[in-house]
């Protein structure tokens, strides 16, 4: 084990987060809110110190990075950046406690967008900028992380992940990773940019338009108004914030193709024609259930709630006008980023609908979480040949995604995950409600945290308690399951195997 190699790659993100905390210092400097500037300039200084020393300290040993050293990584980058990124939240006195201030920035990093916040009307702007921030880099990192690291490891299946860069055979991970990252980090930027300006043009205000944009190509779902996407009044930003969420939900491999002018890559990639077939199927089951349903409403208002709770679930985003804290959002008039629909999106999507499109996810090598479609596939098309093997027992039937055969420990290696995920949620839920929850707002709040779907929890059950009302143990655990839901369970677990450590 080379633990250099692992500290030396820290080192550097350290520094990007560092990097980060210099918007909002500016933000608040420009707000007026000098003690806050002064916070976070301090944590930048902290934070991109540490990780130079890092850096540089290890610099000698940084060449070995393999399998294992990438199993470390995938773990202690989330929780080390975690930790630096709640700073500037703990010291500028808002979250109340470590531990809250810790729950909301590996939140934001994981990007499942649960908060302990109230009352954003009284947060400086830099706060919320630098929560929005915390998701937006989050993001890219996931996305880093899948292309470069968790897919070539094979980790849950990933072997099927089809990639339109360059595969780099023979670099180092630390260089394929770099290399990721210098591909996808203007597109990303680009495309951030670009879904600003619309919401810009939508009607929302520049800061909110860019803190909504961070969130919503990043399918966090943090917002900076308390009553969430409803209290813009505007069917406009919901339908540019439904396009954002769906491209933060595809393969960003695919838009760096089309950016580099190969648009047949989206017709060649399988989850992209899963992802199409999933909302078109939504949005005829939404017309379905108008039609056979007693609604008085009528049906562009019916159409267009549903529709946006559906796109919002399947990209795990989870942006709701349920201000947090607030055990019963329908008396705030509905959830589901709807205002007054929004009571009547979760009257159409059941709770148990929801839940399977948050489980179900987006694509592998974007933003969002879940299972992602491709393994969802596999699990289907592998059901679909053991049916066909009744009637035909030596048949010989491949298994294939698009244009790519699926070999058989790839098959196993996704039935393993499943295994593991059902074994992780009903465990969360345990831990759960060992600390006070009810069952079903532990049930749901193991879903939606492992799905990094966070704001769902009142949405699915509006009783449940605020997570700033939890215990300390609950958003412990809590935060472990949003960890374990973006690093990938088998790259987690595997840490846990003593033959990792001996040899």
């Amino acid at each position: 084990m080379s633990y250099t190699s692992v500290f030396h790659c820290l080192g550097w993100t350290l520094v990007l987060l560092a990097s980060l905390m210099i918007l909002p210092a500016m933000t608040a400097l420009l707000d007026g809110n000098t003690s806050l500037a002064w916070t976070f300039a301090a944590s930048a200084i902290l934070t991109g110190f540490c990780g130079a020393a890092f850096a540089l300290a290890t610099w000698r040993g940084a060449e070995r990075f393999g399998k294992r050293e990438g199993f470390m990584f995938l773990v202690l980058v989330w929780i080390v950046l975690a930790l630096f990124g709640a700073l500037p939240l703990h010291f500028s006195g808002l979250p109340g406690r470590p531990i809250d201030a810790f729950f909301e920035a590996i939140s934001g990093l994981t990007t499942t967008g649960a908060t302990v916040f109230s009352n954003f009307d009284e947060i400086p702007p830099a706060i919320l900028l630098w929560r929005a921030l915390l998701q937006w880099g989050g993001g890219l990192l996931s996305i880093v992380l899948a292309v470069s690291l968790i897919a070539p490891l094979g980790i849950g299946g990933m072997e099927a992940f089809q990639s339109a860069l360059p595969r780099g055979e023979g670099a180092s991970m630390p260089s394929r990773m770099l290399q990721v990252a210098q591909d996808l980090f203007w597109i990303y930027v680009l495309l951030t940019l670009l879904a600003a300006f619309a919401l810009w043009v939508a009607g929302m205000s520049a800061f909110d338009g860019l803190c909504h944009a961070f969130s919503a190509i990043s399918t966090g779902g943090f917002s900076t108004r308390e009553g969430g996407i409803e209290s813009f009044h505007s069917s406009m930003i919901e339908m540019v914030l439904m396009a954002v969420m769906l491209v933060g939900a595809m393969n960003f491999t695919l838009h760096w193709a089309a950016f580099n002018g190969r648009f047949r890559a989206f017709k060649e990639n399988a989850e992209a024609y899963y992802l199409t077939i999933a909302i078109t199927f939504l949005v005829f089951a939404i017309i379905v259930l108008f039609v056979i349903g007693d609604s008085e409403i009528d049906f562009v208002s019916y159409f267009r709630s549903s529709i946006f709770t559906a796109v919002s679930a399947i990209t795990t985003t989870g942006f709701t006008n349920s201000p947090v804290g607030i055990s019963d959002p329908s008396a705030l008039g509905g959830v589901g980023g709807l205002g007054g629909l929004g009571g009547l999106a979760v009257g159409v999507l059941a709770p148990i609908l929801i839940i399977g499109l948050v489980l179900v996810g987006g694509s592998t090598g974007s933003t969002s979480g879940g299972m992602r479609l491709l393994r969802i596939a596999v699990l289907s098309k592998q059901a679909q040949r053991e049916l066909l093997r009744l009637t035909h027992p030596h048949g010989v039937r491949p298994l294939r995604l698009g244009k790519v055969r699926i070999q058989n420990p790839v098959i196993w290696s996704v039935w393993s995950f499943f295994f593991i995920l059902i074994l992780v949620l009903a465990a969360t839920a345990l831990a759960l409600a060992y600390f006070g929850l009810g069952t079903e707002a532990a049930i749901t709040a193991a879903v939606v945290s492992v799905s990094n779907a966070g704001p769902f929890l009142h949405v699915i059950t509006p009783g449940a308690p605020g997570y700033d009302e939890m215990s300390d143990g609950a958003k412990f655990v809590l935060a472990i399951a949003m960890m374990a839901g973006r690093v990938e369970l088998l790259a987690l677990l595997s840490l846990f195997n003593p033959r990792y450590w001996n040899r």
